[in-house]
């Protein structure tokens, strides 16, 4: 039998703060509001924010087999849309992938029958305020959808899945007239970006886009959480599981309440347990849980800015109520007066520049590739090399078309850097390169050439060798990040960090055919370090304090080791970790570049005045090209020599933890390449 779908507020209801039992209120009181039309059920629902921020927004509702429905804040029905069965819904706000059209506001549901997902955007019309923008076909029993928004780069995916354990993503684009796949065969036909199998019956899922965090229920098991987007997928990580050993009976549906600097909370309804709440940061601990009188079953739930839309579909007539966010004052450390504004939830300030190239992957799977350094070919800049570590076993070298000319196998190499014109005792003079060695807790040395092997070993002698290498024994608890120095006169230094804050600083001496290494002094933050760079034209080293800070040292080997605070993680231009250290410099301009490793993100420092920062930039994609943008970057380097017509002004290079291919296939990890030309017009327009 058909029942009426009614939305009402709640009045009275039972809050619960104990960790696992539940109970509730007498009987809620609730006003029932206007609506004129029958129904046989309700599937989701997403709700609609009003640009002013006012509470003037819309609740759009999946009716599985009687489509798509609208509701006003007074329960009215505003609009149907019955020319499919609809499950799932879920929105996003200034949608505007091309620039020549305006930012739209996108509605997501599944298309079951037509196995597709399908797409509405929201206009100012107050009598029809769906239009209809199409449809991408999935080929996937779908259950239910989610949306996700790329805070930084604004990119746009859509994730469908499937009752029986199916995940399918695709990266959306708009022509002006419909919403389409970005990712696209030689026939034009749709690519999904990610597919995966979670295991078991799936019932819901919903994304942080502020974390990245893509939130999946397996029904009867728990809680799962992978990473949001295609370009950088975590490993999943179990939130909560299933009686006794958690707080899930049969999870039916989920949604998020966000609230500024994180916090907030993932709203569960349980069929068994009613509506749990989680912590929205990232140890998603449980908050605890409520119930309401009334609700024979907690089925839906849908944040909107003022409160919680729950839907009763067990009632006689399927209904959705509104528990205001005062409410939840009394649950445990929960506290929200209002959500935020979720149209203006991005990372201001963050510039765009687009990945021009790529090297091939390293040859391991896994954590493998980690610190690049470039060496400038002085006689012919456009045979420079990259030269790489693959932190599982040996070095790499790339030419400017990301084409591996050599592996060099040894060790396990973690940073690398390069100095031109290092005099030998002969009086000659080579390009010198140095490494970490986590092996061996060591420091390698090579020479680089322009020949068909250009990564030559260089063996170490004297008293401070490892007995099984030419290597010189560091004295850090774990050799760990790594880079070189020239002082005016021409010595040469190579600066060594430990996971224990402890840094090295080694002078270098060239033979004939050999070197030697002297400890000249120590150095030390209070925690773990790893990036690293040397302005050789101040005498100043530079290192990155992942959790906290990036600090400078005097680089001369008598000079103070006190540290002076360059920059400090704010969460916003720093999010820690901080990673790779790299130092821009050409005629009056030096700028230090450090890998915001938390929101993949380049911080940019102006060291001419006074360490100013200067801006951050995201590597993105070229889709164009089948090259993916950066993620999670380790480390970094830079030069500012003309290598021809493809980088003018000079090269970076950045360690792309999750590597892709043009078909969004996870590949082992590699380095991209970027125009510092593109950098310098993003950051100085």
């Amino acid at each position: 039998m058909n029942a009426p779908l009614f939305v009402r507020c709640i009045q009275i209801i039972g809050l619960i703060t104990a960790p696992v039992s539940f109970t509730s209120a007498a009987d809620s009181l609730s006003t029932v509001l206007k609506s004129t039309h029958s129904f046989e059920d309700i599937a989701d629902a997403a709700y609609w924010q009003a640009a002013d921020g006012h509470a003037d927004g819309l609740l759009i509702a999946s009716l599985e087999g009687d489509g798509l429905a609208v509701f006003d804040q007074s329960g009215s029905l505003v609009q149907r849309d019955e020319q499919f069965e609809v499950v799932g819904a879920d929105i996003r706000y200034g949608f505007r992938p091309r620039p020549q059209y305006p930012a739209i506001d996108i509605v997501a549901v599944g298309l079951p029958e037509q196995q597709a997902f399908g797409f509405y955007h929201v206009t100012p019309d107050p009598s029809a305020p769906l239009q209809f923008l199409g449809q991408i076909n999935a080929n996937i029993n779908m259950e239910g959808v989610c949306l996700y928004k790329n805070v930084t780069t604004g990119d746009l995916t859509v994730t469908g899945f499937t009752e029986e354990g199916s995940i399918v993503q695709y990266k959306l684009d708009y022509d002006g007239q419909h919403i389409i796949s970005r990712v696209r065969d030689d026939q034009g036909m749709p690519v999904p970006v990610r597919v995966t199998q979670v295991g078991g019956e799936l019932s819901s899922c919903v994304v942080d886009d502020e974390t990245a965090t893509l939130f999946v229920a397996e029904q009867n098991v728990g809680i799962w959480s992978y990473g949001a987007d295609a370009e950088n997928v975590k490993d999943r990580r179990l939130i909560d599981v299933a009686l006794p050993l958690g707080h899930i009976e049969e999870i039916e549906n989920m949604d998020l309440v966000y609230q500024p600097d994180g916090k907030g909370v993932l709203v569960v309804a349980d069929e068994g347990q009613g509506f749990l709440l989680y912590d929205r940061q990232s140890s998603h601990r449980f908050l605890g849980g409520f119930n309401v009188a009334g609700f024979e079953e907690a089925k839906l739930v849908t944040a909107a800015t003022d409160g919680l839309w729950l839907g009763n579909t067990e009632a006689d007539q399927p209904v959705y109520e509104k528990l205001p966010y005062a409410r939840l004052a009394p649950i445990s450390d929960v506290q929200i007066d209002t959500a935020m504004d979720l149209r203006h939830m991005s990372i201001d300030g963050i510039s765009l520049v687009a990945a021009s190239g790529e090297t091939q992957a390293v040859d391991d799977d896994g954590d493998a590739a980690d610190d690049p350094a470039i060496w400038l070919n002085e006689q012919n800049p456009q045979r420079s090399l990259i030269i790489a570590t693959n932190k599982q076993g040996g070095l790499m070298a790339y030419d400017l078309n990301g084409q591996e000319i050599q592996y060099l196998e040894g060790g396990r190499p973690n940073n690398v850097d390069i100095r031109l014109r290092v005099k030998t005792s002969d009086g000659g003079s080579v390009s010198l390169a140095a490494a970490s060695n986590r092996e061996l807790n060591t420091i390698a040395l090579y020479t680089i050439q322009d020949t068909d092997a250009p990564i030559q070993k260089l063996p170490v002698k004297g008293d401070n060798t490892h007995p099984d290498a030419a290597e010189l024994v560091s004295r850090v608890d774990e050799v760990y990040g790594l880079c070189m120095g020239q002082a005016k006169d021409g010595r040469t230094y190579v600066f060594v960090n430990g996971k224990n804050g402890q840094i090295e600083q080694w002078r270098i001496e060239l033979h004939e055919g050999d070197a030697s290494g002297t400890l000249v002094r120590t150095m030390k933050v209070n925690s773990q370090p790893e990036g690293c760079v040397v302005d050789d034209q101040t005498q100043t080293l530079y290192v990155g304090e992942e959790d906290h800070a990036i600090w400078s040292f005097n680089a001369h080997e008598d000079g103070s080791t006190q540290a002076t605070l360059v920059a400090s993680v704010d969460g916003r231009t720093l999010v820690d970790d901080i990673e790779g250290l790299a130092i821009y410099s050409k005629d009056e301009k030096r700028y230090l570049l450090a890998s915001s490793q938390g929101n993949n993100t380049y911080a940019v420092y102006d060291l001419v005045q006074n360490n100013r920062y200067v801006g951050s930039f995201a590597i993105t994609g070229n889709d164009e090209i089948g090259v993916d943008g950066t993620s999670d970057t380790d480390g970094i380097d830079i030069i500012s020599a003309d290598l021809g017509a493809g980088y003018p002004e000079g090269i970076m290079v950045a360690q792309d933890w999750y590597n892709i291919n043009k078909r969004y296939e996870l590949e082992n990890q590699n380095f991209k390449l970027v125009s510092w030309q593109a950098i310098a017009e993003a950051l100085f327009k």
